[in-house]
């Protein structure tokens, strides 16, 4: 049989629990419609969880345009649409 686990009441010592970020560092991808689009994620740290969304989709959105504009080049041979 298995033991059922005892609910504990242990708080965390503070209710201002804060995430520990890593440091922002520039993105290097070698695509410099990309890296300047990671660059957005540097103002996530500052903004509230409700936010973060519209910031990822806002980069989804430009990642997609950049890809698109990337196949569009290739297409038409130009290295710079």
């Amino acid at each position: 049989m298995t033991e059922q686990s005892q609910p504990t009441n242990a708080q965390p010592e503070s209710q201002d629990v804060r995430v520990q970020w890593p440091d922002a560092a520039q993105p290097v991808t070698g695509d410099a419609a990309v890296d300047a689009l990671l660059v957005r994620l540097d103002g996530l740290p500052g903004l509230p969880v409700s936010a973060h969304s519209e910031v990822y989709e806002g980069l989804h959105n430009g990642l997609v345009e950049a890809l698109n504009e990337d196949v569009a080049a290739q297409a038409t041979g130009d290295p710079h649409p």
